[in-house]
């Protein structure tokens, strides 16, 4: 067998859509192109409900490697294009099958067909059949036999309208909708354990995100801005193109611990990070807030907390985790590889100048009585003014 292989992608989400469907399509594809655009030699075709990357046996490890990170993508498989012949299918599994026998041993598999095209004269059950049978037939004297519920081995054959793919390695995706089909959203990012779940949670539903990190540098080093960048650089692999603000915010936090309630000071923090989080978002074309903020997770985060943060914007504010446990957030964040770097020991700047006690049901009138006590309006727009943008795409991955 030569070393040109077929690629088959699927999508499961996009395939519900009405008479849009073109647009996810679309843009699944460009994404696709652009998750592989140093890879050379590939040809693309996207028929009929699937998409087909044609390229050399060494590229095909590559890209289904980098097909994994795509969101939209339900599952990718490593093939063999063949003819609408039962022998020549057969011929394949055979060639598959043959060095995974030992003698003595048993191998179970099952041939698993979907017959996308309609008009082939043969049901996916008799396809099944007739080319297990061919393959069967060849080996069963060294140990080979048919279990179609506990196989060790699946031969999957795909019947499309344009041409018919034979496999055996169906990788998952992450399915979802591709990155940049939703709009763009600005992700408030801390370095935690949270929020890079948030903000690949948005992206998997379409979004393509882009974080602001609110940095205190002077009081905590360069620790935490060092780990959200590397942070936001491994999240960038889902979508591999976007920015990281960091806006300088010690100089707010130097205000409200000198001038107001000490109780009041991390809910005061998150009213102003959302406040400069909608200005950024507005002046940058993005649509919502993401936020890692789960109900009762920590003082910041009850009814009342929220309530009160959610009071100052009028920008939507997504928060995705927003019912998950911590034990849910974490496992998750191991999946997805950031939850050794969030642990690393560097606190983010809301512990700075944290109250022995800080309030759980702060009252909306008296954190406003509290803003009147410093020029939140400038420091704001001196901190917008400081703020860096990092440009992240693929040579940052």
């Amino acid at each position: 067998m030569n070393d040109r292989r077929t690629i088959l992608i699927r999508y499961d989400e996009i395939g519900l859509k009405g008479k849009n469907r073109n647009q996810f399509i679309d843009c699944l594809v460009k994404n696709i192109r652009e998750q592989m655009r140093d890879v050379e030699g590939l040809e693309f075709k996207a028929p009929h409900g699937r998409i087909f990357i044609y390229c050399s046996l060494e590229s095909a490890e590559v890209c289904s490697r980098r097909l994994q990170k795509i969101p939209g993508v339900a599952s990718a498989s490593v093939g063999v294009t063949r003819p609408r012949d039962f022998d020549a299918l057969a011929a394949v599994g055979v060639e598959w099958i043959e060095p995974l026998l030992q003698p003595g041993r048993t191998l179970k598999f099952c041939v698993r067909t979907n017959r996308a095209d309609k008009s082939f004269p043969y049901t996916s059950p008799e396809i099944d059949r007739e080319v297990g049978s061919r393959i069967l037939h060849q080996l069963h004297s060294r140990g080979l036999e048919v279990d179609i519920k506990a196989a060790g081995f699946v031969l999957e054959i795909e019947i499309g309208q344009d041409e018919t793919v034979v496999f055996n390695n169906r990788v998952p995706g992450l399915r979802g909708l591709p990155v940049g089909s939703s709009g763009e959203v600005l992700g408030l990012i801390s370095g935690g354990i949270d929020s890079p779940v948030a903000i690949y949670r948005m992206m998997k539903r379409g979004c393509r995100v882009h974080g602001i990190f609110f940095d205190n540098r002077p009081f905590m080093g360069r620790g935490g801005y060092d780990k959200v960048v590397k942070l936001s650089k491994l999240l960038n692999a889902y979508q591999r193109r976007s920015r990281l603000y960091v806006v300088p915010f010690e100089d707010i936090q130097v205000a409200i611990r000198d001038h107001c309630r000490p109780a009041h000071r991390v809910v005061l923090y998150r009213r102003m990070m959302y406040r400069i989080a909608q200005a950024v978002a507005q002046q940058k074309g993005c649509l919502a807030l993401a936020t890692g903020e789960s109900v009762g997770q920590v003082a910041s985060q009850t009814l009342e907390n929220l309530n009160a943060v959610s009071q100052v914007v009028n920008m939507s504010v997504f928060r995705p985790l927003i019912g998950m446990n911590k034990l849910e957030i974490i496992n998750e964040a191991k999946q997805l590889e950031t939850y050794d770097i969030s642990i690393e020991p560097h606190p983010d700047c809301c512990s700075v100048f944290m109250p022995p006690r800080p309030a759980t049901r702060a009252k909306i009138k008296d954190l406003e009585t509290d803003e009147t006590k410093f020029a939140w309006e400038g420091l704001m727009q001196e901190a917008i003014a400081k703020m860096e943008c990092i440009e992240l795409d693929a040579s940052t991955v």
